[in-house]
């Protein structure tokens, strides 16, 4: 199915390279999963598979102490996860998206991750936001998304890599899907965590909801008129619901329009809060059946409670498809095991609590609906299922017995879907490349206001429903009437998130009561941006025309801007913000950890390497000694060939085993060769039987050998010929071609070769002289092994001779070509010269006929005796600008109402 909307986009929609090497990755970061997929010039919409081949990453990964005095450390990620989290439990950080943006006094949300990961230290960093503590480091959340991010990117480059080795692809840009729920603090963690990668990518955040349902759109293509459907995504950590309108108009050749309506959600209703459901029927069994072990002493081992949950979540997935699941567990504590099975039953009466629960996003999303005109929960055409947890058949049952099983749609790929849409999407607002576009109307789930002094009611800048990105000017009243320096905080459904202060000694200095006789207001710009971001932009002090009837506001209600706001009367105020609750993230703070994420993947990238060196190493020594005790092998193999190879095997294997913990990947690399150069030496030896190695046959050697020194004369005469071909052309142009030859600067790839030319024909000569040694009397003192040395010996030298010949033919042929060139060139040259030289003796040749027939009529030259005067006329254009209101890259009108706000605060 996937494969089909690849080719959908591809040749539908038509998304080609807008001339640039960026590539972008679009992630859905779940809380229990990561998918990614990258598009590029040479990558058109590419899913990144993980090491095992898999369309899905586990969220999250380990990091393990390496032990010594560096303090070093290995992150592990994937697969091996699964064994770290029971094994290690409080070094496996997994599924920490549902603490981004979070505080230590957020203990709802810290109470759910760590009954689900028992072992976990989370402690407040400096900033207040979360940290979580592994041996004596503390990781903030933010930089263990990144890590996850970084790694993703990674493979993400090396897919690239792949497509085009020469690399000019890399990944700059990057598309996250998001919550819509997830507050400014989340938000912001969310960007952070993409700075913090080591490519600071360009991020942008995407609703979830929206990104599946840019998916459906594309998957289903068929609309006419204007329908309305609901995405349902059920995830690891939480359920939402996103109410859509989608409208083909009637001019088809218009894009299909995408408008977002209502929103609904539960942010701990979800497939974890499923998963301890059924640890706590699996924990309760235990117990029941252990009666010597209490609830305390087992949720005092992590290890135990991590097993249990492990258990709990295989079971949770058997469940969705089978009346029962078996369930078996090593060691839980103290050596004991434990057996059982959960029914799907058991299960479902445990979710009896919560499965009321399950429609109630939808619900909400239809109640509060943002458009004017509200629809009826009957005009709803279909609820779009997604995310993993959608699948479990009591969810599917509630949803059926709410809406009517034929309104249930599952036709989107539930994993996929989300990603998917996330890069279209993310296509279109980086413009990285073109696409058929989409007329795409967001708005804002939240209220947004700000107080001005802490006094007051909270004044309501952009209302729930608000499209963004958008901006908004305020007028907060009259200098005389406001403190010298004030304080304006913003605030996020009912709370606040942000402190800013501002200086008006700037304005202060600048407009005096004499200059300002009327008086000076303030102004401030507000906006939300394409993330969903709420920020003061500036603060701007104006002074006041004269008279009273004179003072403009800087925005009216339409947008258009007024007189004052295009006068230079107006100075920009300094402000500064700092976040109520957590901190921003310094730039300090974000280089020192991009940094230590840099250092850490090439440290990771190296030990890689390393490790596949020595994993190569080991299966070249097993096979070798298995090659050892072939039968032929031994039969026929020289002892001293036989002998080298198996002491160096021995050898090797036991370094391998104690002493290799400290080695580098060169020295891996070097035993490597030195085993499979005693190997094809046995191999060539054991070949060469079938061959005589008599005098007859170094006399052929010889032979060859003769032909090749000839070559290498034929060459050089072949040279100096060619060179000789063009002795006249230069002479004839001024130059000498032996010298113009020397100068010529050959490319690296072929000079490098060639400098080792003299030592190479000096090697080859040597070995002549050893085959000629062989051919002769002495042959017959010679054993076969040495014959056959010295036959190796020639076929090595031959051959690096021949490689070199052909280097030097492509040196020729290269210094030719640019003879050729820059005979070119100056021919070229020499014809211009020649052509304005030409032209010069024509315009004197002129002037001499015009001074003589001036002469002869008796008046002066004009060139002689007046100036000629040309008149010039100056044209002054002028431009007037219109200025209208900034459209969003969805076509939609950016909101630019002004409001004195002095009155409210």
């Amino acid at each position: 199915m996937r494969n089909s909307i690849v080719l959908l986009l591809i040749s539908i929609w038509s998304i080609w390279c807008h001339f640039t090497l960026a590539a972008v990755v679009g992630v859905d970061y779940g809380q229990q999963f990561i998918k990614a997929m990258v598009v590029s010039p040479r990558a058109p919409m590419e899913l990144i598979f993980t090491p095992e081949a898999k369309r899905k990453e586990i969220s999250g990964l380990a990091i393990k102490s390496l032990g010594g005095d560096k303090g070093e450390i290995e992150r592990i990620y994937g697969s091996a996860l699964g064994s770290m989290a029971t094994r290690f439990p409080k070094n496996t950080l997994l599924h920490v998206k549902s603490l981004l943006g979070k505080t230590i006094n957020d203990e709802g949300e810290i109470s759910t991750y760590l009954n689900e990961h028992p072992g976990i230290d989370i402690v407040p960093n400096k900033r207040n936001s979360l940290s979580f503590v592994v041996g004596d480091e503390q990781y903030p959340v933010e930089e263990v998304t990144a890590m996850n991010l970084q790694e993703t990117i990674n493979r993400a480059n090396l897919l690239l890599r792949e497509k085009d080795p020469s690399g000019s692809d890399l990944v700059d840009k990057l598309a996250l899907t998001v919550p819509e729920y997830f507050d400014q603090y989340q938000r912001r963690a969310l960007l952070d965590s993409g700075s913090l990668t080591t490519d600071a990518l360009d991020t942008y955040l995407v609703p979830d909801g929206l990104s599946v349902v840019i998916n459906f759109v594309l998957k289903k293509r068929d609309f006419k008129g204007k329908s309305y459907y609901v995405v349902y995504d059920m995830g690891g950590g939480s359920t939402k619901a996103s109410l859509f309108s989608i409208e083909q108009p009637e001019n088809e050749t218009e894009p299909l329009r995408i408008e977002f309506g209502g929103y609904g959600y539960d942010s701990q209703l979800g497939g974890s809060n499923f998963t301890l459901q059924v640890a706590s029927l699996i924990e309760n069994k235990f117990l029941s059946k252990r009666k010597d072990i209490t609830a305390e002493k087992l949720h005092r081992n992590p290890k135990a409670v991590a097993k249990i949950v492990q258990a709990a979540e295989k079971a949770k997935l058997i469940l969705s498809a089978n009346s029962e699941a078996s369930i078996s567990i090593e060691s839980v504590l103290e050596d004991v095991d434990f057996k059982t099975k959960i029914t799907k039953q058991e299960f479902e009466d445990s979710l009896s609590d919560s499965a009321s629960e399950i429609v109630k996003p939808i619900k909400v999303a239809l109640d509060g609906q943002f458009w004017d005109e509200k629809i009826d929960p009957k005009q709803v055409s279909g609820i779009i299922l997604t995310g993993g947890s959608s699948r479990v058949p009591i969810v599917q049952y509630k949803l059926a017995e709410y809406m009517g099983e034929n309104k249930i749609l599952k036709s989107v790929n539930a994993d996929e879907a989300a990603v998917d849409g996330a890069t279209i999407r993310g296509i279109k607002l980086f413009e990285a490349f073109r696409t058929k576009p989409l007329n795409i109307t967001e708005r804002s789930i939240s209220d947004y206001a700000v107080t001005l002094n802490q006094k007051g009611e909270n004044v309501v800048v952009f209302p729930k429903g608000t499209v963004f990105p958008t901006k908004r000017t305020l007028e907060l009243g009259n200098a005389k009437d406001l403190p010298k320096d004030f304080d304006i905080k913003l605030w996020e459904n009912g709370l606040p998130f942000q402190s800013v202060k501002t200086k008006t000694s700037g304005a202060d200095d600048i407009y005096s009561p004499e200059k300002c006789p009327n008086g000076v207001i303030y102004n401030a710009t507000f906006s939300i941006s394409q993330n969903r971001l709420f920020n003061l932009d500036k603060v701007e002090a104006i002074c006041l025309k004269d008279g009273s009837s004179s003072v403009e506001k800087p925005q009216n209600e339409t947008g258009k801007k007024s007189n004052l706001g295009s006068s230079k009367r107006s100075v920009k105020l300094t402000i500064s913000s700092e976040g109520s609750n957590i901190k921003a993230m310094s730039s300090d703070e974000q280089l020192r950890l991009r940094e230590y994420i840099r250092i850490l993947d090439q440290k990771d990238a190296a030990r890689f390497e390393l490790e596949e060196a020595k994993n190569l190493l080991e299966a070249l020594l097993y096979d070798a000694r298995s090659y050892l005790e072939l039968e032929e092998v031994v039969e026929k193999g020289p002892q001293s060939y036989l002998g080298k190879l198996s002491e160096a095997v021995t050898k090797h294997l036991s370094w391998l085993e104690d002493e290799a913990d400290e080695t580098t990947k060169l020295e891996v690399i070097q035993r490597s060769s030195e085993v499979q150069q005693l190997r094809d030496k046995l191999e060539a030896y054991l070949q060469s039987l079938s061959e005589p190695l008599d005098s007859k046959q170094f006399q052929s050697i010889l032979n060859n050998a003769t032909k090749l020194l000839e070559q290498i004369d034929l060459t050089q005469i072949n040279q100096q010929e060619q060179v000789a071909s063009l002795k006249d052309k230069f002479e004839e142009l001024g130059h000498n071609v032996e010298e113009q030859y020397a100068k010529i600067k050959l490319p690296h790839h072929i000079a490098a070769p060639l400098s080792s030319w003299n030592d190479t024909v000096s090697a080859f000569k040597e070995v002549i002289k050893l085959v000629e040694y062989a051919k002769s009397s002495a042959f017959k003192k010679m054993g076969r092994e040495q014959l056959f040395e010295i036959k190796s010996a020639f076929d090595i030298a031959s051959a690096e001779l021949e490689s070199i010949i052909d280097y030097f033919g492509k040196a020729r042929d290269y210094r030719l070509h640019e003879l050729q060139a820059w005979i070119q060139k100056a021919e070229k040259t020499k014809k211009r010269k020649e052509e304005r030289l030409k032209k010069k003796m024509e315009d004197k040749e002129k002037e001499k006929e015009s001074k003589s027939s001036s002469t002869v009529s008796g008046n002066p030259s004009t060139a002689e005796s007046e100036s000629s005067t040309v008149p010039t006329t100056t044209t002054t254009a002028s431009a007037s600008a219109s200025t209208t209101s900034p459209q969003n890259k969805q076509g939609t009108s950016s909101s630019t109402a002004t409001t004195p706000l002095h009155d409210e605060l």
